[in-house]
Formats: structure tokens, C-alpha cells, sequence
């Protein structure tokens, strides 16, 4: 039969069963799938009723069940976090969107892409926490934000199963509208090549599960190729340079994961001859990997990396990426020369997601142009308080304490009732002073827990602190104030932050724009893998662990830090089945 008679006939039982099961629908519920949620509802907006005909049931609308309308874009660490966190009996009707429609595990993406995990163990389908909390999940992208009449504009994706011609007629429905009340906004970064030239072009990212799964592909391919009969050693050294550019925790994870996979699995299974061959690389502007961490653990990380044989080019800047060979140079500029490679990864850098950068034009209370500027309460400023953002898209405001130095000051000095003060502080009237200021200026916590160190940096000696002296003291504090890092820590603890503030107004307008507990970060910890079995483990209040102590800290922590127990017991199978029988080295395409 032609391939178009097949399709009329799919259409056709298409409609039938349509037909048939509206039949089966009672009148009543009939009615309530079919009229318009609200009057005068606008051509193009998903109204509650045709939600309800999507999704194949008849549902209450929000308006009529008293429910504030919520929709959350994104499914990643603060999208998922929020929704899993939010009370499925509260009053809110929740709609998440998204072109992704599983959260993925982020912290094993460089397991993924060596095998050590399969990428189906890190991802969990997003509709499995949506679904069980009565909730609604599409599809798409969403393209742009009216402020003003609270909806926000999207795109359903297109698919590998239509052809130009179904494409091209879906154009006219794919694009709808969705009315909100709150809309939370959790739609993430995208890579940042820093205006460097070619990195577009001759670098792969690694952000997503199918950069891994490219990874994993082009990697096997390379060792494949190396070993036909031939292929000259010029051509096979070519093949097997690796370089990483960024020494971050990503790029150190997929460097000892790639490590672990040459000199674990490469060197049982293919010729040996091989890896006299291989070079990985990493290149970064720091001096040390893991800059970001502790000294000590930064400072073994390398270490450990220059005895692994993994070259270290630290302090190094990026000046282009060419056809196998990345130019560098020294800070400075001086002392450029090429680095070549076969394969090369920029695990380097964020940026603003370009549905946020139209967003932030929308609102004249948007200065920070790299983010979408927050309050206390990850309320976007110039929203109106109902629009809420989190996770690697958002930067919360944090209030500069030197505008109060005086009210901090004088609140620590011993005062007459003529309003006479004591000129100088002691140290400790400073705490005192830092102190009164924690509920406005939590960063001031951090001096205040360093006074001991650092008052007579600031008094020249003395043993009193003026109040010149103290304005420059906090005026230091300042400058040290820092955005939050942009990592699944803090997007989770953001949104489970937000679902509880949710959970907590309970719908009430008035309270949810005033808002009242601020988020507060807590830094529980940092981890990384570092290669051989071995990690980093800088845990706060406890210790700094390193070694095979940390690496099995490491593995037990990411292994019971998914989202659902089905992950739980895949990550542990993969773990066991990697150390026992190593990584599956074959490529299905």
C-alpha cells in the first residue's frame, strides 16, 4: 500500500477513535471539556479546557477551583527541585515547560561519557514527578515573556517523525500561550565562548547527555581508527591528543574519567602499543585546578593530575581554537605557541540563556545584564513579584553594607543619652557591631568569624578600631561579595527554598509579593573526582578528606544523591559493574 493510503488510513482511525471515545464521555463531563475556561478567551491561549482535552481528561479549571496558576520553565536542578518540594494539595495548578523532558544528573555527566554510568541511569523522565502530583508537563521552548498580561509565549518541538511538509503545516498550532499567576523561571545557562574565536567551530561543549554520548562515541572511534594496519604514527598520535580547556570541576572530572578509561579499559582490550601515544590535556588561566576550592585541595588536584601524566597547562589564556591545534598564551599575552589536539572539549564558562536576555529587556529594573537580578525571596526585580528565578539563569541582589557603616557603628559604641559616643572600637564592640548586622548583611558573618585575625590589619596595631577604620573594613567585606556559584547545590537548595515559600503563603497574593524568610545559601560541601579511585572532599565543619577515602565518599554521596530510587539502584549497578568488569567499550551508534 502507498505510504500517503497509510497515512489517510492512520488519520482516519484517528478520528474514529475520537469519535468513539467522545460518545463515551458522560454529558456533564462532555461540558466541562468543551467550553471555554474563561470568557472571551483569546484565540492561541491554552486555556484550562484545552489543557484538559491535551492531557485526555476533564479537569476543574484553576479559576474555579480557587487555584493560583504557576508555570515553571525548565526541568533541571531547580525546576525539579521545586516541583518535587512543592505540596501537590496546595493551591496551585502547576504547568512545566520545557524542551527536555527528563532532569538530568549533572554532577555524573563525565561518567556518562566514558561509560563508568550509562547516560539512561543520570536521567529521569521528567513526567514521573509531574505526573504523580496531578501536575501538567508540555513539551517546548518557551520564546518570550508578556509581563504585563502575565502569559508566557511557546514553541512546541519538533520531532523526528515528521517530514518537511507535517512540519511545515504544525507551524500554524505549535505556538500557543499559558496564562500564569507565578511563573518560576529555571531555564539555566548556555556555554560561554568568551568571544574567543573558533571554539564554535573545533571544540565540542560538554553541558548536556548528549555531549557525552558524542564524547563517549568520538573517543572509541579515535582508538578504533588508531589501530588499523597502516595508519602511520604522525596519524595515530594525532588521533589520541585529548585536550580539556577549562580545570573547573567538569573539566577535572572528564580528564581523570578519561584518564580512568585509557589506562583502565584501553589498556586491557586494545594494543598496548597505544598508549605510548595517548596525551590528555588541560588548559586553564588559573594557577592551580579546582581553583575554586581550597588551597590544599587545589594543590593536591594538581599535584595528583602532573603524576598521572596528565599535562597541566595553568596560567595559560585561550587566544583561538584552530583546526587541530588551540593557540595560547601567557597572561600576560606574551609567549603564544599552539597546542594540538585530536580531540578538544571547552568545559569553560556560562552565559545568559537568550530567553532571558529578552525577558531582562522587558523590565527597566534589570541592571545586571548578565543575569536575571533577584531579591531576597528569587523575586526577578521589575516583575511585580510574580515572576520568580532560580539556578544558573539568576543572581540574587546582596545589599552592600557600607551604606549603614554609621548605623552599625553607632549601634556597637556605648552612647550617652546626649548622644555622645565612644570614638574607637574594641574588638569586641566590632563583633558587636558585624553582629547587628547578620539579618540584612548575612556576608558580614564571615568577617565577623575572622576578627581575631584580621582587626589589627585594619587598626595598623592598635587595639581600638575608629570609625574610618571600620567603614574600611566593611568597604573590603564588599568587595568580596561574590554571586553565588552556579552549581546543582545551590540551584536545589533555591528550589526547594522557593517550593516551601510557596507552600508556606499558600496562595496568598499579598504574602507571596511581600515575602518575608530570605533564601540562604549553605554550603554543605564540595566534591571531585580526581581520577584512579581517588577524589577531593572539602566538607564544612568536618574535614578535607583526599585520596581513596574520598573517591569512596564520592561514590557513595553521587550514588544516593539522585532523584528517584529507580536512579539510586542504576547508578549503584553501574558502579559495581564498571569496577568488576570495567566499562563497556563498544559504540552503538
Amino acid at each position: 500500500m502507498p505510504f500517503a493510503s497509510v497515512q489517510a488510513c492512520a488519520r482516519a482511525l484517528s478520528v474514529a477513535v475520537r469519535c468513539k471515545t467522545a460518545s463515551l464521555v458522560p454529558r456533564r463531563s462532555r461540558a466541562a471539556v468543551t467550553a471555554p475556561a474563561t470568557t472571551g478567551a483569546r484565540r492561541g491561549v491554552m486555556t484550562e479546557a484545552v489543557i484538559a482535552d491535551d492531557v485526555g481528561e476533564a479537569r476543574v479549571t484553576a479559576a474555579a477551583a480557587g487555584k493560583r496558576r504557576v508555570v515553571v520553565l525548565g526541568s533541571g536542578w531547580g525546576a525539579i527541585s521545586f516541583v518535587k518540594s512543592l505540596d501537590a494539595s496546595g493551591p496551585y495548578d502547576v504547568t512545566l515547560v520545557s524542551p527536555r523532558n527528563y532532569f538530568l544528573y549533572t554532577p555524573l555527566l563525565p561518567g556518562a561519557a566514558t561509560g563508568a554510568v550509562e547516560d539512561r541511569s543520570i536521567v529521569e523522565p521528567i513526567r514521573r514527578p509531574i505526573s504523580s502530583k496531578g501536575y501538567r508537563y508540555f513539551e517546548a521552548n518557551a520564546l518570550s515573556v508578556d509581563v504585563a498580561k502575565r502569559t508566557v509565549r511557546c514553541r512546541g518541538s519538533d520531532h523526528t517523525f515528521q517530514d518537511e511538509e507535517d512540519l511545515a503545516k504544525s507551524q500554524a498550532w505549535k505556538e500557543f500561550d499559558l496564562e500564569y499567576d507565578y511563573l518560576v523561571t529555571a531555564v539555566g545557562a548556555v556555554p560561554n565562548t568568551f568571544g574567543v574565536p573558533g571554539v564554535q567551530e573545533n571544540c565540542m561543549f560538554f553541558k548536556e547527555i548528549n555531549d557525552a554520548a558524542r564524547f563517549r562515541r568520538e573517543v572509541n572511534e579515535r582508538f578504533e581508527c588508531a589501530t588499523l594496519p597502516g595508519v602511520p604514527k604522525e596519524r595515530i598520535q594525532q588521533l589520541l591528543r585529548f585536550v580539556v580547556i577549562g580545570a573547573g570541576p567538569t573539566g577535572v572530572e572528564l580528564a581523570a574519567e578519561l584518564y580512568d578509561y585509557v589506562y583502565q579499559d584501553v589498556a586491557k582490550t586494545f594494543p598496548r602499543r597505544l598508549l605510548e601515544d595517548v596525551s590528555i590535556e588541560i588548559i586553564d588561566l588559573q594557577e592551580k585546578i579546582l581553583s575554586a576550592y581550597d588551597r590544599r585541595i587545589a594543590e593536591y588536584a594538581t599535584d595528583f593530575f602532573q603524576r598521572a601524566n596528565i599535562k597541566c597547562l595553568l596560567g595559560a589564556a585561550v587566544k583561538e581554537v584552530k583546526d587541530g591545534a588551540v593557540v595560547i598564551s601567557d597572561r600576560d599575552g606574551s609567549n603564544v605557541r599552539e597546542v594540538p589536539f585530536g580531540l578538544a572539549v571547552w568545559c569553560t564558562g556560562i552565559k545568559l540563556n537568550p530567553f532571558c536576555e529578552k525577558l531582562i529587556e522587558s523590565l527597566p529594573q534589570q541592571e545586571n545584564k548578565r543575569s536575571l537580578l533577584t531579591d531576597k525571596n528569587l523575586r526577578v526585580k521589575g516583575s511585580d513579584g510574580t515572576i520568580f528565578a532560580l539556578g544558573d539563569c539568576a543572581t540574587i541582589e546582596r545589599p552592600r553594607s557600607l551604606a549603614k557603616a554609621e548605623e552599625l557603628y553607632r549601634e556597637a559604641a556605648r552612647c550617652t543619652p546626649e548622644g555622645d559616643c565612644e570614638i574607637d572600637l574594641s574588638k569586641d564592640g566590632v563583633k558587636k557591631a558585624l553582629k547587628y548586622g547578620f539579618d540584612e548583611f548575612p556576608h558580614l558573618e564571615e568577617i565577623y568569624n575572622r576578627v581575631d585575625d584580621v582587626f589589627t590589619t585594619f587598626t595598623g596595631g592598635s587595639d581600638r578600631m575608629s570609625f574610618p577604620e571600620f567603614r574600611v573594613m566593611l568597604e573590603d567585606v564588599d568587595k568580596g561579595l561574590r554571586a553565588l556559584p552556579a552549581t546543582a547545590q545551590v540551584a536545589k537548595q533555591e528550589g526547594q527554598y522557593l517550593a516551601q515559600y510557596f507552600n508556606t503563603c499558600a496562595g496568598d497574593e499579598d504574602k507571596i509579593k511581600q515575602g518575608d524568610a530570605r533564601f540562604d545559601y549553605v554550603h554543605k560541601g564540595s566534591l571531585a573526582y580526581i581520577g584512579k579511585d581517588a577524589a577531593v572532599a572539602d566538607i564544612p565543619g568536618f574535614a578535607i578528606v583526599k585520596g581513596f577515602a574520598a573517591g569512596l565518599i564520592w561514590k557513595s554521596f553521587e550514588t544516593v544523591s539522585q532523584v528517584s530510587p529507580r536512579n539510586v539502584l542504576l547508578v549503584a549497578a553501574d558502579m559495581i559493574r564498571t569496577k568488576i568488569f570495567g566499562r563497556d567499550i563498544s559504540r552503538i551508534n
